[in-house]
């Protein structure tokens, strides 16, 4: 009786193993590797090898691959599609996506950086939480460190991924210059488009 059930909990243990794997990897923010593994499922190395394998062939024809190299295991993007995925994330493309108030907030940390939240409300008198948000998690923002002041706010500044959007290499190459100018141009294309949508709503509801 217990022979069978721990036979029927093995059953159960490796029923969609490649599937369960597969979620622990994705899920993971750190290496795993397949020694890691094989303990977790009471498998010998070789076994989860050949399950790995099999999930990796799987993949191979997918957005999303299996790697496995010197015994460490992680999902990685199919090189196949590496341009589209390099154009879609790349910094220029997260700028257009800005709206108006991201676009300010951005350039006050460029120039004023390393600046607080608190900083950065006062100059734009206005709440930037969710601004900031945005750009942190745009990865165009970072936390460079704390202000030695009381509450010891977090500092921040742009990222490099700004700055290769405009083509310089750092800060020193930032002046009220051509280059920052293309920041205000999707200023202006951004107020236009709204003006344009202002328009047409004015026009289709008349008081």
């Amino acid at each position: 009786m217990e022979n069978n059930r721990e036979n029927e909990e093995n059953i159960n243990k490796f029923n969609n193993i490649e599937e369960k794997l597969e979620a622990i990897i994705f899920l993971s923010k750190e290496m795993i590797t397949i020694k890691e593994l094989a303990q977790f499922y009471g498998m010998e190395n070789f076994e989860m090898e050949e399950v790995l394998n099999n999930l990796r062939e799987k993949r191979k024809n997918t957005g999303i691959n299996l790697k496995i190299e010197n015994g460490i295991v992680c999902l990685v993007s199919n090189p196949l599609f590496g341009s589209d995925v390099k154009r879609f994330f790349n910094p220029e493309m997260k700028l257009k996506k800005l709206s108006r108030s991201a676009m300010e907030t951005l350039a006050i940390i460029a120039y004023k950086g390393p600046i607080t939240k608190a900083e950065i409300e006062q100059i734009r008198s206005v709440g930037v939480d969710k601004t900031m948000s945005n750009l942190l998690e745009r990865k165009l923002i970072y936390i460079s460190g704390r202000k030695k002041t009381a509450g010891t706010p977090n500092l921040y500044e742009v990222t490099d991924d700004f700055y290769s959007y405009l083509n310089i290499r750092n800060r020193e190459e930032l002046p009220g210059n051509e280059q920052f100018q293309k920041i205000e141009l999707l200023y202006k294309e951004d107020e236009k488009t709204e003006n344009e949508s202002t328009n047409k709503e004015e026009k289709l509801n008349p008081e």
